[in-house]
C-alpha cells in the first residue's frame, strides 16, 4: 500500500514550488494574491480561508511534511493563515518533525538604534531580508546573549532583570531575580541550552570597582538554570590591574569573559589592553589568562562556533580600526582570516565601533554607521556581502545595530511548555 507522501507527491511538489511566491506576498499581517493562484488571500488568524480549498483534502500528516520542508520564515508565516494551519505548525508532533531538518544557519536582526523592537532580519539561506519585530516584554530591554534558538534580553531600568525569548514563536519568560539586588559597573551575560533536556542556563559575570582604588575590581560569576530556578555565586575574586567587561561566551563547558587592563594608557603603549578570563563550569576552576593577544585590538567579540572559541577584533590603536581579523583559541590565538581590503574599504569610514556576532559556521560583521552587512563562512573560508539591506540612512548620525540568532520553532524559553 502506498504511503500518503507517495499518493500526494504531485500536490506536494506543486505546493512547494509555488509556496515562496505565495509567502512573499505577505504584507501587514495578511496575504494578498500572487501569481500562484492556488494560494488566495485571507486575513491572518481567521477561522477559514480560500487557501483551505486546496488543502482541506490533504490529511494533517501530509501538511505537516509540506510545512516542515519549507524555510523557517514560511513556516512562521503559515501558522498565521488560519486556525487549522496554526494548530498543525504549533503541535508537538510538528516540532518533533522539525527537529529532523538541519538548521538554516543563524539569522541577523538589524534595527535602527532608536527603534529596538522593529527591524529587519536577514536569512542567509534564502538570501533575503524580512520585516521582523522583537517580542520585548519591556521597551528598555536590550540584547544580552543568544544560544540554540533562544535569545536573552537584559533590563536594568529597575534592578537587573533577564528575559529568555524564542523570537520565532514570540514567547518569553522572565528568569527569576536574584535574592540580593545586583548593582555593578559591568555585566557580561552568556547562556547555554541542553537540547536533550531543554535545561537552559544563564551565566552573568559582574565587575565593580573597589572604593578609591581603580586598579582593584571585585569580580563574581553568578549562574542560574531553568531546573533549579535560583541564582548561585559560583566564583568570586579580586582582579588586580584588570576589570571585567561586557563580552562573554560559553564554549566547551567553559565560561569565557574579556577583561580590560586598568593600567594607564601611556604605560602600555603599543600593547593590547585586553585579556581573557575563563571558568570551567563543571570543575569550578577560575583562571585569568595572561596569554598575549595576537595584536592591539578593539571591538573584540567572543563567539561560539560549533564549540570552537572564535574571536573577532578590530586591528588598530587608539580605537581606530585599520583592519578586522578572526582568530581561534587553541594553545594560542591562531589567525583564521583577515578581512580583505576590498571588503574593508566597502564599509567607508571605519573610525567608529563595529558589531560582530555569529553561530554555527557563520560570522556577521557590520559598522554601526552603515546598514551594510558582511558575512564570513568559517567552513568555506569565504567573505561576501549580504543582499542590500532595505534600511535607509537618513542623516549622518543615524546608527544601526543588531545581533544574530538561530531560528527555531521547537525550543521553549526557560524550559516552559
Amino acid at each position: 500500500m502506498e504511503s500518503l507522501s507517495q499518493v500526494f507527491t504531485p500536490q506536494l511538489l506543486a505546493i512547494q514550488n509555488h509556496w515562496e511566491d505565495w509567502a512573499d506576498g505577505w504584507s501587514d499581517g495578511g496575504i494578498y494574491h500572487s501569481h500562484a493562484n492556488n494560494f488566495v488571500g485571507c486575513a491572518a488568524g481567521s477561522s477559514k480561508c480560500a487557501g483551505e480549498d486546496f488543502s482541506k483534502s490533504l490529511p494533517d500528516e501530509l501538511l505537516e511534511k509540506i510545512f516542515a520542508s519549507l524555510p523557517t520564515i514560511y513556516i512562521f508565516r503559515a501558522g498565521a493563515v488560519c486556525r487549522r494551519w496554526n494548530a498543525i505548525t504549533s503541535s508537538r508532533r510538528f516540532f518533533s518533525l522539525c527537529q529532523q531538518k538541519p538548521l538554516s544557519g543563524p539569522w541577523y536582526f538589524m534595527y535602527k538604534e532608536s527603534q529596538n523592537t522593529e527591524g529587519l532580519v536577514y536569512d542567509p539561506s534564502a538570501k533575503k531580508w524580512h520585516n521582523f519585530s522583537l517580542p520585548l516584554p519591556e521597551s528598555s530591554a536590550w540584547f544580552a546573549a543568544s544560544c540554540n534558538g533562544l535569545v536573552c534580553f537584559a533590563d536594568s531600568s529597575c534592578g537587573y532583570v533577564l528575559y529568555v525569548c524564542n523570537l520565532m514563536t514570540k514567547t518569553w519568560l522572565k528568569i527569576p531575580e536574584p535574592h540580593q539586588h545586583w548593582s555593578s559597573d559591568y555585566y557580561a551575560v552568556s547562556m547555554t541550552c541542553d537540547r536533550a533536556s531543554n535545561v537552559q542556563s544563564a551565566v552573568v559575570a559582574r565587575s565593580s570597582q573597589l572604593p578609591n582604588d581603580y586598579s582593584r575590581w571585585s569580580f563574581s560569576i553568578e549562574a542560574c538554570d531553568s531546573a533549579l530556578q535560583s541564582w548561585t555565586t559560583v566564583a568570586s575574586t579580586i582582579l588586580h590591574g584588570w576589570r571585567g567587561g561586557e563580552n562573554s561566551v560559553i564554549c566547551n563547558g567553559s565560561f569565557y569573559c574579556v577583561i580590560h587592563s586598568t593600567a594607564m594608557v601611556g604605560s602600555r603603549n603599543g600593547e593590547c589592553r585586553l585579556g581573557l578570563l575563563s571558568y570551567e563550569l563543571a570543575r569550578g576552576n577560575l583562571e585569568v589568562d595572561t596569554m598575549p593577544m595576537p595584536c592591539p585590538l578593539t571591538c573584540v567579540k567572543l563567539i561560539n562556533c560549533n564549540e570552537r572559541l572564535i574571536m573577532v577584533g578590530g586591528i588598530g590603536k587608539s580605537d581606530v580600526v585599520r583592519g578586522i581579523g578572526i582568530w581561534e583559541l587553541a594553545t594560542e590565538w591562531r589567525e583564521i582570516s583577515r578581512m580583505p581590503n576590498k571588503f574593508f574599504r566597502g564599509f567607508g569610514e571605519f573610525d567608529d565601533v563595529f558589531s560582530s556576532s555569529g553561530a554555527d559556521e557563520l560570522i556577521y560583521i557590520h559598522a554601526y554607521g552603515s546598514p551594510q552587512l558582511l558575512l564570513f563562512n568559517m567552513q568555506q573560508q569565504t567573505w561576501r556581502w549580504s543582499q542590500k539591506c532595505p534600511m535607509v540612512k537618513k542623516h549622518p548620525l543615524h546608527l544601526f545595530t543588531g545581533f544574530c540568532f538561530e531560528p527555531c520553532l521547537n525550543v521553549s524559553p526557560w524550559g516552559g511548555n
